[in-house]
């Protein structure tokens, strides 16, 4: 009995190998793993700096926000935020690096409102995600809406840096609602009461019903090996 349970046991022993060795960190599929920073120091190649800056939000209101990025110092995710401005744009390189960079906006919604972001993609991967962060109570709390330039969209909500899929991204590509590489992306939310209609470059893509109100600070995301100019940041809250 001992002899006949042997090659038993090792055909189990390695379908566990093979089957473990098939896990680890995947991408969109996957979605999001590890810590996310609202910082980068361009000089640096040996680590990503995480900073408590936004652990506690900044201060926000509804107030009107369009930055265009035309003046260098301008700060619309706050004084702790080092990417460079110039050229009108934020440059956001974050292309060596596997955790996403999550900025807070200064400006937020405590009522219904539009959110948008222009992102011009300078160097990413087909799978990689840039758009819109909504509801955030902290950089490891929010919602997120992102698209990436295989013309795939993706919600997703993170409470306490765990990721939860809301929709998007789906096998076989069915989410694929946009033009296949794309190096220009708007992407912008309209949040009115528990729904959120999701624009990728001006085309409705999805209505998003939420359990509650999406509101409270917003900002962008900004997937791991991902370089991309952030050219326009908009919070205008209905009147």
């Amino acid at each position: 009995m001992k002899f006949l349970l042997h090659p038993a046991v090792t055909v189990l022993f390695l379908a566990s190998v093979l089957t473990l060795s098939g896990c680890g960190e995947t991408r969109t599929t996957g979605f999001f793993a590890g810590l996310s920073t609202t910082r980068t120091a361009a000089s640096d190649t040996s680590a990503v700096y995480t900073t408590t800056a936004f652990t506690t939000q900044p201060a926000f209101d509804d107030t009107l926000m369009n930055c265009t990025f035309d003046y260098i110092l301008a700060e619309p995710f706050g004084s702790s935020c080092y990417y460079e401005v110039y050229n009108g744009s934020m440059h956001i390189d974050n292309s060596i690096f596997a955790e996403p960079v999550i900025l807070l906006s200064t400006a937020g919604l405590i009522d219904d409102g539009l959110v948008e972001a222009q992102f011009d993609l300078v160097d990413a991967s087909s799978h990689c995600v840039v758009g819109l962060v909504v509801g955030a109570v902290s950089t490891q709390n929010f919602l997120l809406l992102g698209v990436n330039s295989r013309g795939q969209y993706t919600i997703q909500r993170s409470i306490s840096g765990l990721w939860l899929p809301v929709m998007g991204l789906d096998p076989f590509e069915s989410s694929r609602l946009l033009p296949y590489s794309q190096s220009g992306v708007e992407v912008s939310a309209l949040i009115h009461g528990n729904y959120i209609d999701l624009r990728v470059n001006g085309q409705l893509i999805q209505v998003v019903r939420t359990t509650m109100p999406a509101l409270g600070q917003v900002g962008i995301f900004v997937d791991g090996y991902v370089n991309t100019n952030l050219d326009r940041i908009t919070v205008v809250p209905s009147e």
